[in-house]
C-alpha cells in the first residue's frame, strides 16, 4: 500500500490565519440580534378572527420566504390546530403573521417554533360570545290560517360564532308555546327556528323570544316583545257571513276591525256596488242586515274610513242559492261500539264517561247538548248513577253550502260495572304460614259504596288450607294453614237499577 503525506506551506497556513482573524473580527463588531415581538394577542370573545403578528425574527438555514413559522394556541391546556406563517423580509427584519380565530373560551397560550429568538409570548382570555335575539311574525294574521313565527339568534359583531341550542317562545303571560331548536342560518353567526303557528279566534296575541345556549361558548338573550292582530279576514278588516246564504233570506253582515279602537264608518258592497250607507264602528265591529237579491257566486266586499283619515277594504266571494241549501249530515261514533243512527235508542253504564268522535259533511264543528240526568262537555257524556233517559241532541252549524242540522238520540242508562282496588295478590303459590292481605286497613269499597265480603269455598277443603283472619285494625287477611289449594271470593252486592255485582277471585297453594 503506498502512503501519501499531506502538506500544508507556508501561503496556506498564512490564508487560514487571516481567515481566523476576518472571523473573530466579524464577530466582536456585530450588533446583538433584536428580540423577537408578538402583537395582536387580544382577550376576546370566542368566534373573532385574531391577526398575530411575529416580527424580529432570526430564521435559521434557508431562504427568507421559504421557511414557516408554526404556532400552536392553546385553551385550557388543550391544543387547538397548528397555523403555518410564511415568514416574510421587512426592511432589515423578518416576521411572520398569523390568522386565528378561537372556537372556545378559556385562557390560552400561544407556543411558536421555527421562530428564533422569541420570548415568552404572554397570555389572554378567550371569553363566551354576546347574543341578540329576534323574532319576526307578521303585523296581522288571518284565524284558522297557519302564520310562520321566525326566531333569529345573532353572535354580536365581530364574530362568527354559529350559536347552538334552543329558543322558547312565550306568549305575553310567559306561558311557553314552543320550544325549538336552532338551525345554521345563512348569515355569518347567524342561527334560526321557525314553526307555524294558527290562531283560532281574532284579537291581539304577543310573542317573545328567549335563546338559551347549549353550552357556555355563548351568552342568552331574548327579544322584544311582536305584537300579531288575528283577523278573519287576515288584514286589519275582516268580513263574516254566514257560510249558507239563499236568496230572500235576510243575513248579518259583520266587518271586524283590527285593533278595536279604531273609530270612523263602514260600507258593505256586492260586486263593487254599495248596498250599505256608513255605518259606525262600535267597540271594533260594524253590522249590516241584508237581503240577496241574486244568485250565484258574489263578491261581498266591506271597506272602512277611520275619523283619522285612514281606510282600507276586503272582499269575500260567496255562494248565494236560489234555492234552500242540502242539509248537513252528522256522523257521532262511540269508541269501541260504532256509529249512532240518528232516532237511534242506546245504552250507557251509570257512572261512567264517554267521548265521541264526530265529522260533518260541511266540516263544520259539532257540539252535544242534552236533557236529563246526563251531563255534556265538549264531546264527552258524563253518565251519573241512577236511572232514567237521556236525551242527547248533537248539533252542527252547518257552512259550506250545508244547512244546519241537529240530530236527536235517546240514551238509556243501565247498572254499571262496579269495581274495586284490592290488595289481595294475585292466585299463586306461598310458603304455609304465609299471612296475605286481601283488604287493607284503608281499603275504600266499591266504586258503588258497597263493602267487600270474603269467603273461601268449601270445595277441595279448602277451609282446611286457609283461613280468614280479621286483625284489629280493619284489614282482612288469609292465612295459608296447610299444603293444598284454597279459593278465596270476595263479593260486592248489586244496586238494584244502578251498579252490577261485583266478584273477585283467588287461587292460594301452600307449598
Amino acid at each position: 500500500m503506498r502512503f501519501v503525506k499531506s502538506w500544508r506551506g507556508p501561503r496556506a497556513a498564512v490564508a487560514a490565519a487571516s481567515g481566523l482573524a476576518i472571523a473573530a473580527a466579524s464577530l466582536t463588531v456585530a450588533a446583538p440580534a433584536a428580540q423577537a415581538a408578538v402583537t395582536g394577542f387580544v382577550n376576546g370573545p370566542v368566534g373573532v378572527a385574531q391577526t398575530i403578528t411575529v416580527t424580529n425574527i432570526q430564521p435559521g438555514g434557508g431562504a427568507v420566504g421559504e421557511q414557516f413559522c408554526t404556532m400552536v394556541p392553546t385553551i385550557n391546556g388543550v391544543a387547538q390546530s397548528s397555523v403555518n406563517g410564511p415568514i416574510t423580509q421587512t426592511g432589515s427584519s423578518s416576521q411572520a403573521t398569523f390568522q386565528w380565530t378561537p372556537l372556545t373560551t378559556g385562557a390560552a397560550t400561544f407556543t411558536l417554533s421555527n421562530c428564533d429568538g422569541l420570548g415568552n409570548p404572554g397570555a389572554v382570555t378567550i371569553s363566551p360570545v354576546g347574543t341578540t335575539t329576534t323574532i319576526s311574525a307578521p303585523n296581522t294574521a288571518k284565524v284558522g290560517t297557519a302564520t310562520k313565527i321566525t326566531a333569529t339568534v345573532q353572535s354580536n359583531s365581530p364574530s362568527s360564532y354559529q350559536p347552538t341550542g334552543t329558543v322558547v317562545i312565550k306568549d305575553a303571560n310567559g306561558a311557553t308555546l314552543q320550544t325549538l331548536g336552532l338551525t345554521p342560518g345563512p348569515g355569518s353567526g347567524q342561527s334560526y327556528a321557525y314553526y307555524w303557528w294558527t290562531p283560532t279566534t281574532t284579537g291581539q296575541y304577543i310573542v317573545q323570544a328567549t335563546y338559551q345556549p347549549a353550552s357556555a361558548l355563548a351568552g342568552g338573550s331574548t327579544s322584544a316583545q311582536d305584537i300579531i292582530q288575528a283577523t278573519d279576514s287576515g288584514g286589519t278588516i275582516s268580513l263574516k257571513a254566514p257560510p249558507t246564504m239563499t236568496q230572500g233570506v235576510p243575513v248579518t253582515l259583520t266587518a271586524t276591525l283590527a285593533p278595536k279602537t279604531t273609530q270612523g264608518t263602514v260600507g258593505f258592497t256586492l260586486n263593487g256596488s254599495p248596498i250599505s250607507a256608513a255605518i259606525p264602528i262600535v267597540n271594533g265591529v260594524a253590522t249590516f242586515q241584508w237581503t240577496p237579491n241574486v244568485a250565484g257566486q258574489v263578491t261581498l266586499g266591506a271597506s272602512y274610513t277611520t275619523n283619522a283619515g285612514g281606510s282600507g277594504s276586503t272582499t269575500d266571494v260567496v255562494t248565494i242559492s236560489g234555492a234552500p241549501a242540502q242539509t248537513d249530515q252528522i256522523t257521532l261514533v262511540q269508541p269501541g261500539w260504532g256509529p249512532w243512527a240518528p232516532n237511534g235508542t242506546y245504552t250507557l253504564g251509570n257512572g261512567s264517561n264517554f267521548t265521541f268522535q264526530a265529522t260533518t259533511l260541511s266540516g263544520a264543528a259539532v257540539t252535544l247538548s242534552e236533557t236529563g240526568p246526563c251531563q255534556v262537555a265538549g264531546l264527552t257524556i258524563n253518565v251519573p248513577t241512577g236511572s232514567g233517559v237521556c236525551n242527547v241532541q248533537a248539533n252542527s252549524p252547518g257552512g259550506n253550502g250545508y244547512a244546519p242540522v241537529t240530530y236527536g238520540y235517546t240514551v238509556t242508562l243501565i247498572p254499571g260495572v262496579q269495581t274495586a282496588d284490592v290488595s289481595a295478590p294475585p292466585s299463586g303459590r306461598f310458603k304455609v304460614g304465609r299471612v296475605l292481605v286481601l283488604e287493607s286497613p284503608g281499603q275504600t269499597d266499591t266504586n258503588a259504596g258497597q263493602n267487600i265480603r270474603w269467603k273461601i269455598l268449601k270445595r277441595d277443603q279448602g277451609r282446611k288450607h286457609c283461613k280468614l283472619l280479621y286483625p284489629d285494625n280493619g284489614s282482612v287477611t288469609v292465612r295459608i294453614r296447610s299444603k293444598g289449594e284454597c279459593t278465596v271470593v270476595g263479593t260486592a252486592p248489586a244496586v238494584a237499577g244502578e251498579w252490577q255485582k261485583f266478584r273477585t277471585v283467588r287461587k292460594y297453594r301452600g307449598r
